[in-house]
Formats: structure tokens, C-alpha cells, sequence
């Protein structure tokens, strides 16, 4: 166990450390291969936006009311990977397809002072992000019972919901982590990865062989 802790710690320095799971899920139908994905985010009224977001205290404000356009902008990316995706506008509602809305509950930026300390490989000044994600299946395709009888969306079947926890830390930067930079965007690009991730089937294609492989 200590050598894995010390082998952490040292890909951290080098490279920077990040990731998200999904923590909990409340519905999953096993629904795929929507037609179409549209997303909505939003964030929620009380939800603590901490940390250094921006590049002083007077942007914070700023940061936090494009937060969930920047999570949208990051979900589209990796959503179109399965289905054509589009961010919708307040005045736009899907009739076919898969509506995916998430509500950003906890955003804390860390400390950019604390992860260049030598404590930041040991997580000081790390970022967190949560996130819930509702899923409807706005064309009714799919029909998701559980022991909360039909669960029922705005218009369509919920197909999944979960939530979603993220961060990143370490002093040194990488693709995926932002070392001493600003990690809003990483960890926004990490939670919608890890949506896809979660809603695919094989995403990394291990299944995928170029020859036959059949032992007789």
C-alpha cells in the first residue's frame, strides 16, 4: 500500500493528478443510442462556488453565472461522441432524443498557493466538483420502472440520474490536471468525460479486435 501512495505522489508531481466518479445513482434503464442528445445546465441557487475561480475576487461573480454554460460547452464535446449533441437555449425545448441536464451543486476552485507548496502532491489546494445529472428520454421510447413506480421528467421518461464528483491536484499541470492554473475548465472537461464514459458501451474499445483471437 505505501508504494502505491509513493507511486500517486509521484505521478503528481510529473504529471498532475485529476479525475471524476460517479457516486450515486438513482435510475439507470440501461437505454442507448439516442438520436439526438440535447443539454441544459444549470447551477444551483445555494451551491457554494469557492476557490480561485477567475483571475481576482471581482471576476468570481462573473466565473460562477458562465459556469454552466462552460460545463455545457465541455458535455457537448464529449456527448457528440455519441449521438448529435447541441447546447439549448432558454427559449428551446427537444422533441426527439435525449435531454441531458445537470445542476452544478459545489464548485471550489482549491488554492493555486497551496498546490505550488510541497504539500500540493499530497492534495493541498485540490479542487472539487458536484454534480447532478438528470436524463429524459423526451420521444417516451423507453419506459423506466423501479420502485418509485414511472419515474417522469418534464416531458418524456427519466433514464437515468446520478451524481457526479470530480477534482484535480498536484503542482505540476497536465491534459487533464491544472497544476498551478485554473481548474474550472479541467474539471469541467473531466465530470462530462466521465458522463460519456458512463453512458457508453465500451467507450475505450477493448472489445474491439482486428483478427480472430479463438482458442480451439
Amino acid at each position: 500500500m505505501k508504494y502505491t501512495l509513493l507511486a500517486l505522489g509521484t505521478a503528481c508531481v510529473v504529471t498532475g493528478c485529476a479525475g471524476a466518479k460517479i457516486t450515486h445513482t438513482d435510475i439507470a434503464s440501461g437505454a442507448h443510442s439516442p438520436k439526438a442528445i440535447y443539454i441544459r445546465s444549470y447551477i444551483a441557487q445555494e451551491a457554494p462556488f469557492k476557490g480561485h475561480h477567475g483571475d481576482s475576487v471581482g471576476e468570481h461573480p462573473i466565473r460562477r453565472s458562465l459556469a454552466p454554460a462552460a460545463f455545457s460547452k465541455a458535455l457537448r464535446e464529449e456527448m457528440e461522441k455519441m449521438a448529435p449533441a447541441m447546447v439549448l437555449a432558454d427559449d428551446e425545448a427537444p422533441t426527439t432524443g435525449w435531454l441531458v441536464e445537470s445542476t452544478i451543486d459545489y464548485a471550489h476552485a482549491g488554492s493555486q498557493t497551496l498546490r505550488g507548496s510541497p504539500a500540493g502532491i499530497f492534495g493541498a489546494g485540490d479542487s472539487h466538483l458536484v454534480l447532478h445529472v438528470r436524463i429524459t428520454d423526451v420521444s417516451g421510447r423507453h419506459f423506466v420502472a423501479s420502485d418509485k413506480d414511472l419515474s417522469k421528467g418534464g416531458s418524456g421518461n427519466v433514464i437515468y440520474e446520478f451524481d457526479v464528483a470530480g477534482g484535480s491536484w498536484g503542482p505540476v499541470g497536465s491534459t487533464y490536471a491544472p497544476g498551478l492554473g485554473n481548474p474550472e475548465n479541467f474539471d469541467y472537461k473531466n465530470a462530462a468525460e466521465r458522463i460519456y464514459y458512463a453512458l457508453s458501451i465500451d467507450p475505450q474499445r477493448h472489445g474491439t479486435r482486428t483478427v480472430p483471437t479463438i482458442n480451439y
